[in-house]
């Protein structure tokens, strides 16, 4: 052992430069690290930030357009009270009406329904086709509900255009206040399509308005399958309708993974505006940046790194030349602490561990058992069957026991011929019985014929040996007990269990009967 440990101590001084590079190197990583992390961090907020602008941008534009045509709806609902406008000639009635702003290049027809929902004006021909719109949720709507505020539907395909648009409508009221007809205008969803594409979406995520029930109006990139689909029952929505504007991070309402929403309501209208960045949207020009910020670190490290690696080459080699001795040298330990025939630990091994565990038992106030065990007419065997299948019978044995061990702390040994015995720490007398007949009856049933053996089959005597509580640590005294034991089994019959009075003297001389 003195020559393995003078390498080691001559060896210690030649670490301190490579101690010292890695610290460098190290140095280097948190620098790193810490830089790269900040610039994490500024670049999630510049894309943030972006965001929000955006969202408030497009909010007010989309607010002012439809504030812009409710002008006009109400313009409408306030011509159609008057008699004057109403018994003027179609083209008089249609100029006073509809104003420039209701035939604007974004904006659909603007149509004026009766009662029962049919269409009776329309701001693009002085003869509408009379067709009937009460299936529509606008006018269930209005039918259903006295007020009279703007009310926004979810997106629809135009009967008249077949183009997608997002109906604007008001009530019209009798002067008692019943239900006369509804005063409706179309958006173009190519009008959010076009507000949409113009702000470079690649740089910005996916920008989304929604309507109302959660329904998708607009999208970019654009999807049109995604148009008219609900979103409401998702947490990332239900969560934007409580925030009403701010930033969160959610799962995706349509698609996989996590987004972080800049989400914002447009004006008062039951409209919300968000978009969704990606860790992709946000952080790639940081992944760039910090592509050539790793290079030039890995640069800077390489050298040190191959340095320290020459350098450390001889004193590894050193290492594992050690490494080989002390695995050596476990190995030879092993050989020596384990019976080759049948994998148990030995004779030496055995002492070492019953010293120890009586030592234990009686400092720490725990009990502590022994079984010793011999194999029946185990001459005879020999004798009529030969060594080679005696070895087979031991090893039959040794496999016995191990099976029937089930505490870990439990280990058995070969100490010698046909002789065995297992250490049972924190284990009285009772329990040291069980075991043996455990044992005992594992044997027997493996059922290895024997024609010497008055039994017919290989079997073993047991002698039970506890050393109780508050007893000295004599393990050669628990080890003539057990013997002891052990002997009157046999001289009884043999395939027994005998259990000798404790060390303690306080449990009387038991036997435990073959079965």
């Amino acid at each position: 052992m003195r020559m393995i440990l003078r390498p080691l101590r001559w060896a210690r001084p030649a670490w301190t430069l490579p101690v010292l590079n890695l610290l460098c190197v190290f140095g280097l990583c948190a620098v790193s690290g810490f830089m790269l992390w900040d610039m994490r961090r500024d670049a999630e907020r510049r894309a943030t930030a972006s965001a929000r602008s955006l969202v408030q941008v497009l909010g007010r534009d989309i607010n002012r357009s439809i504030a812009t045509y409710d002008l006009s709806l109400r313009a409408i609902v306030d011509g159609m009270r008057l008699p004057a406008v109403m018994n003027a000639d179609p083209e008089t009635r249609n100029l006073i009406l509809f104003d420039r702003a209701a035939n604007a290049e974004n904006f659909g027809h603007t149509l004026v329904l009766d009662r029962t929902g049919k269409l009776i004006i329309s701001s693009r021909t002085l003869t509408p086709e009379p067709l009937s719109y009460a299936d529509r949720e606008y006018f269930q709507y209005h039918a259903t509900h006295t007020d009279s505020g703007l009310h926004i539907a979810p997106p629809l395909m135009s009967r008249i255009t077949g183009r997608w648009v997002l109906v604007i409508s008001r009530r019209l009221s009798d002067p008692d206040g019943a239900f006369a007809g509804v005063v409706l205008g179309s958006i173009y969803l190519d009008y959010f399509r076009q507000l949409f594409a113009a702000i470079e979406t690649d740089h910005a995520g996916t920008v989304t308005l929604y309507g109302p029930g959660g329904t998708i109006v607009m999208r970019e990139p654009y999807d049109e399958q995604l148009i008219g689909r609900s979103v409401s029952a998702t947490d990332s929505f239900q969560r934007m309708l409580e925030t009403r504007q701010g930033l969160f991070t959610g799962p995706a309402m349509t698609g996989e993974g996590t987004r972080t929403f800049t989400v914002t309501q447009v004006g008062e209208l039951p409209l919300w505006l968000s978009i969704a960045l990606t860790p992709e949207d946000i952080y790639a020009a940081w992944w760039q940046k910090a592509f050539v910020l790793g290079t030039v670190f890995l640069s800077l490290c390489a050298t040190t790194v191959v340095l320290t690696a020459l350098f450390q080459r001889e004193l590894l080699r050193r290492k594992a030349a050690q490494q080989n001795m002390a695995a050596l040298n476990a190995e030879l330990q092993q050989l020596a602490t384990t019976d080759a025939l049948t994998g148990l630990s030995n004779r030496r091994r055995f002492d070492e561990v019953l010293a120890r565990e009586c030592r234990r038992a009686a400092r720490v106030g725990k009990p502590l058992s022994l079984l010793m065990l011999d194999a029946d007419h185990f001459k005879s065997f020999n004798d009529r069957y030969g060594h080679q299948q005696g070895d087979e019978a031991l090893r039959l044995i040794a496999r016995a026991m191990q099976t029937a061990l089930h505490v870990q702390s439990d280990t058995a040994y070969r100490i010698g011929g046909e002789e065995f015995a297992v250490v049972l720490p924190d284990t009285e007398q009772a329990g040291a019985e069980t075991v043996a007949n455990r044992l005992r009856q594992a044997v027997l049933e493996q059922r290895m014929l024997h024609a010497g053996n008055p039994h017919g089959l290989v079997t073993i005597s047991c002698g039970v040996a506890a050393q109780s509580i508050g007893t000295s640590d004599n393990a050669a005294a628990l080890i003539a007990a057990a013997d002891k034991a052990l002997y009157e089994a046999k001289s009884k019959g043999r395939n027994r269990v005998q259990t000798a009075v404790s060390t303690s003297r306080h449990f009387p001389h038991t036997a435990s009967p073959c079965i």
